[in-house]
């Protein structure tokens, strides 16, 4: 760039320049002048002079002039700093671009654009736009005018021209050519050629230079300078679509084609760099043996695996805390990468172009020719019908996106919280069954080992039999109750085990046949018959007392519930139990999703907005042509013309649009030092302390003894919690007494604002 292009961007933008400050006294010397030479000095002549410079500041050279440079004694650090200062304006001026924007912006300038902390930092951008002039402040509004007037004057001139066609007394736009009327449209093409071409962007230059020839027959045809149907005419536009599509579908290729060259550096270093190998045996060779990486290669080896290869950078993986960590795929790691993602949207991108042209454009462009051949007098709403299909279509994926992939979001949180849940759930079962079988276990080995003789046990030990037998003994007071029922259920438990015995021997004890009358009177017996060779035998299954099965369901019921209720639901009773990591995690994958929520309806909403200003214009636009085609048909049948709108009220929603963001502009330019005053942190904790000392001097004037006023009606009263548990009213008379408050323990001591204070006054 030229040193006059500099300067020029300078001047305009120099609003967002550091400001010079005139009580500052500069030490910056101008680097010419440091050096002693010309402004138009040679890269030759510039290397001399600072050799000779440097070596009239060499330590040893000092010494023997006495320490004098220039007439005037110096000390070493004076001459060290000027050295360095030396070599920084060498550093500069021999590099061509540094001393091209040095000589247009300064010294200030240079260090300001060549840091990129200040350059493209906004918070300095727009302190350096507060302390700018008025008069720079307006050169920038101004550009941005400039900017929206060249872009709206084309829009404008259309619509004035339409008007003024349809007005009955017509005025000097009625009588210009379409083709003068587009002169805007026709110089943002050639400096927009001009850039496509300085870009090498053929592709693109061929499809804008279709549209730009399809905009030339559409004036000439309504110029009347050609009288071909517009079937001919739109043909560059057909084209236009054409080439769209193979740049789409090149888009498409490449997307797809570097999605497939995408590696990570695992791969890399495992399967390029170090090739598999066999021995002998033809058995691979271990990863281990293979000691290569990707920082051992050398310049030539990286780049030719970078022209082979994309290598992603694959951000790491949160796991859930506590799962079974599964090695990631390698295909799921590259999906994971930024830089699949970005394929993977010019990809989405290409798609969607290829969609519109086929949806929207072509149909459309098809219809609208047919409608102006052809004169089918259909209705301009009719006529529109594939932009109608295609923002419905568009509509309901927004939808989709708003509703469907928020919720699809926090769903995928949700069921990792189930699983978590669920599988602890199985762990604190399979825990309480392990237990379970334990203490079972425990118990039949103690029951089915030596027991000691009943009459030689204590009451404790029968106690704790009784209990482990699972017998109720609340009720027994006497040493003989114990011995009677442990001696019972010892007698069973033995004819229980000689029952079993005798059934898996294949035999069985048989009693008698009861009679009928037995059967009334007795307890009820579980019976079981066996026709084996047509004889019936009954067996009688002796049933436990009804005391020791009430105090045994008891006894169950009470393991089975701590509260001693029956609660046959484990389920119920489990309590889901989270740590701090796991805590942790499922915050951070909600916040994830909640990200991912706001993202997808930001998406959404931008395009309900896009799909309603289309609306908008295309009805205001469809409405228009039906007005003037009807009042056309109205001039030709002899009726007086219907009166339409505004060509203007088309170009409604840009100029709204426009206004907005120039107030905003404007606003931000010439409202920047409100804003960057009111950004300060300590404007307001200033204020709050101004107030707070004219509160504490005014509350000073007056006596102390003087009793404060109620607060009247109108007064705010603010209620606030006690800090302190609230006492009776009893009991603060009683604690009111005349005796001085005690002191505290532990005062506060001083603070050092405080003894500022305390020193200011003194």
């Amino acid at each position: 760039m030229k040193t006059y292009q500099l300067k020029f961007l300078a001047w305009t933008f120099s609003a967002f320049l550091p400001p010079d400050d005139p009580d500052a006294e500069s030490d910056a010397e101008d680097y010419y002048d440091l050096l002693g030479v010309s402004r138009s000095v040679r890269p030759d002549e510039l290397k001399k002079a600072y050799r000779k410079k440097s070596l009239q500041l060499h330590p040893d050279k000092l010494r023997q002039r006495g320490m004098k440079y220039d007439g005037k004694v110096i000390t070493e650090d004076e001459a060290r700093l000027r050295f360095q200062t030396m070599k920084q304006a060498y550093d500069t001026l021999s590099d061509p671009k540094k001393r091209q924007i040095y000589d247009a912006l300064g010294h200030k300038g240079m260090d300001f654009v060549i840091n990129p902390s200040h350059a493209y930092d906004p918070h300095v951008l727009m302190g350096n736009l507060a302390k700018s002039s008025v008069f720079d402040r307006t050169k920038l509004m101004a550009l941005v005018c400039a900017f929206f007037g060249l872009v709206l004057l084309q829009p404008i001139l259309i619509c004035a021209k339409v008007d003024q066609m349809l007005a009955e007394d017509g005025q000097a736009l009625e009588g210009s050519s379409w083709i003068a009327i587009f002169v805007p449209f026709w110089l943002y093409s050639i400096f927009f050629a001009v850039v496509l071409v300085a870009g090498k962007a053929w592709l693109q230059l061929a499809h804008w230079t279709c549209f730009v020839v399809g905009i030339l027959f559409l004036t000439l045809r309504w110029d009347e300078i050609i009288d071909w149907g517009y079937a001919a005419v739109f043909a560059p536009l057909y084209l236009w679509m054409v080439i769209r599509i193979i740049e789409a579908k090149q888009g498409i290729d490449e997307a797809t084609n570097d999605m497939s060259r995408m590696v990570t550096i695992d791969y890399v270093e495992k399967f390029i760099i170090n090739e598999k190998e066999q021995d002998e045996d033809g058995n691979d060779i271990e990863q281990g043996d293979l000691h290569r990486n990707y920082n051992d290669l050398n310049e030539e080896e990286r780049d030719q695996i970078n022209r082979d290869y994309i290598i992603v950078h694959v951000p790491p993986k949160t796991s859930m805390p506590g799962g079974d960590e599964e090695e990631e795929d390698e295909l799921d790691q590259i999906e994971r990468s930024p830089e699949y993602q970005e394929a993977r949207a010019r990809y989405m991108e290409a798609s969607k172009s290829i969609q519109r042209i086929f949806l929207p454009e072509i149909p459309l462009i098809v219809m609208v020719a047919v409608q102006l051949d052809l004169n089918k007098g259909w209705n301009w709403g009719l006529t529109f019908l594939p932009l109608w299909i295609a923002m419905v279509l568009e509509c309901c994926g927004g939808c989709y996106g708003f509703f469907c992939m928020s919720a699809l979001a926090h769903i995928e949180v949700q069921e990792q919280m189930e699983e978590h849940m669920a599988k602890q759930q199985d762990e604190k079962q399979a825990a309480d069954n392990e237990a379970r079988a334990k203490e079972e276990a425990a118990t039949k080995a103690k029951l089915d080992g030596p027991l000691p003789d009943v009459p030689s046990m204590s009451i404790a030990q029968m106690r704790e039999e009784l209990t482990l037998r699972k017998i109720d003994h609340t009720g027994f007071c006497e040493k003989s109750e114990f011995t009677t029922a442990l001696q019972e259920a010892r007698d069973a438990k033995s004819g229980e085990d000689a029952e079993n015995a005798a059934q898996s021997d294949g035999t069985s004890p048989v009693t008698a046949t009861e009679t009928s009358e037995d059967v009334e009177t007795a307890e009820p017996a579980a019976t079981k018959a066996d026709e084996a060779d047509g004889i019936q035998i009954a067996v009688a299954v002796e049933q436990p007392e009804p005391a020791a099965v009430a105090a045994t369901t008891a006894e169950a019921s009470d393991a089975r519930s701590p509260g001693g209720e029956e609660d046959d639901d484990d389920d119920d009773d489990f309590e889901f139990e989270m740590d701090e990591e796991t805590f942790q995690y499922y915050q951070q994958a909600e916040v994830e999703a909640e990200n991912k929520a706001t993202e997808a309806q930001a998406k959404a909403i931008g395009s309900f907005c896009n799909i309603l200003g289309q609306a908008l214009i295309a009805g205001l636009f469809i409405g228009k042509l039906n007005q003037v085609y009807a009042a056309q048909d109205e001039l030709s049948g002899g009726d007086e013309a219907t009166t339409s709108f505004s060509t203007f009220w088309i170009l409604f929603p840009f100029l709204l649009v426009a206004g907005c963001f120039l107030s905003c502009f404007c606003c931000a330019i010439f409202c920047a030092s409100d804003i960057d005053s009111a950004m300060s942190p300590n404007q307001g904790d200033d204020a709050t302390g101004d107030s707070a000392e004219q509160n504490a001097e005014t509350s000073g004037e007056g006596d102390s003894s003087q009793v404060e006023a109620p607060a009247t009606v109108s007064s705010p009263v603010i209620l606030t919690p006690p800090t302190a548990p609230v006492v009776p009213f009893e009991a603060t008379s009683e604690a009111k007494s005349d005796d001085p408050p005690e002191k505290e323990d532990n005062p506060d001591p001083p603070t050092e604002t405080a003894d500022a204070d305390m020193d200011d006054l003194d």
